[in-house]
């Protein structure tokens, strides 16, 4: 084989390659251009969210992944999930079709939080702080009265009555279990619970029956629902179901000295 032939077949083998990478470049970029074309998100359903909104959710995901696009959604979420959100433990997500994706969130279990300094301590079912935050969440009860030193995040409130705290937690998830919304939580100078829901007090008593009273307490404050006074559980047992509701007595203001206050 002479020389010219040797640099003829080099030069068709060189072509070749050439024409080889040509066409898996605009196969790669006829590829980039489907996934940024045709896969732009135009539905998102999104469950479990009750901290964030379904837009703040919706932001989160697309700044995870730079792209407002499913696939990418999809694959970023596997490859490098969301972390460090607060309240937020994960998030799921479901490619449904090219243009629609299903939205998973898992929210941390808060059980309740105390306030300190201005910021509220938020806690899960075994008193491990999950957050502090400025905000105030109205469906998880504050607890008033505790005492604690310095607090770590993801660590275990370091309350000095540890006997107290660890009622705290058991009147917490006995409000989860069932589905009540109390406002806040404290103890007496006679050490009994006391709860706190709208207007209305429940004087709880001492640590006694209180799986029987937590669980009829949603009926009985739906009968005392719009009434102002307090509620009396200290002798409540699944047998005798003793309560005594106290209305609150309204001050009497005098209409002559209203008027002088207006006039002044």
């Amino acid at each position: 084989m002479g020389k010219k032939e040797q640099v003829k077949k080099r030069k068709k083998k060189i072509l070749k390659w050439k024409y080889l990478l040509l066409f898996f470049f605009l196969l790669i970029v006829a590829g980039v251009y489907v996934i940024l074309t045709q896969f732009h998100i135009e539905k998102v359903t999104i469950d479990g969210n009750t901290r964030y909104t379904d837009k703040e959710i919706r932001t989160m995901l697309e700044r995870n992944a730079y792209f407002d696009n499913s696939l990418i959604i999809c694959l970023m979420n596997r490859i490098r999930p969301i972390k460090g959100v607060p309240f937020i433990d994960k998030i799921d997500v479901t490619y449904i079709s090219a243009k629609e994706i299903g939205v998973d969130v898992y929210e941390m279990a808060v059980a309740g939080c105390v306030e300190d300094m201005g910021r509220y301590i938020y806690f899960d079912k075994d008193g491990y702080i999950l957050e502090s935050s400025e905000e105030r969440f109205t469906d998880v009860p504050c607890v008033e009265g505790l005492t604690f030193n310095k607090f770590v995040l993801h660590e275990k409130l370091p309350v000095k009555d540890k006997k107290k705290f660890e009622q705290i937690l058991q009147v917490t998830q006995l409000i989860r279990e069932n589905g009540l919304n109390i406002d806040r939580i404290r103890f007496s100078i006679a050490d009994e619970l006391i709860l706190y829901k709208d207007d209305i007090i429940i004087q709880l008593g001492k640590n006694e029956n209180l799986e029987d009273k937590m669980m009829n307490l949603p009926g009985i404050l739906e009968e005392a629902k719009g009434m102002k006074g307090t509620l009396h559980m200290e002798e409540f047992t699944q047998g005798s179901k003793t309560v005594t509701f106290i209305p609150k007595k309204e001050k009497k203001v005098n209409k002559k000295q209203m008027k002088a206050e207006e006039d002044g």
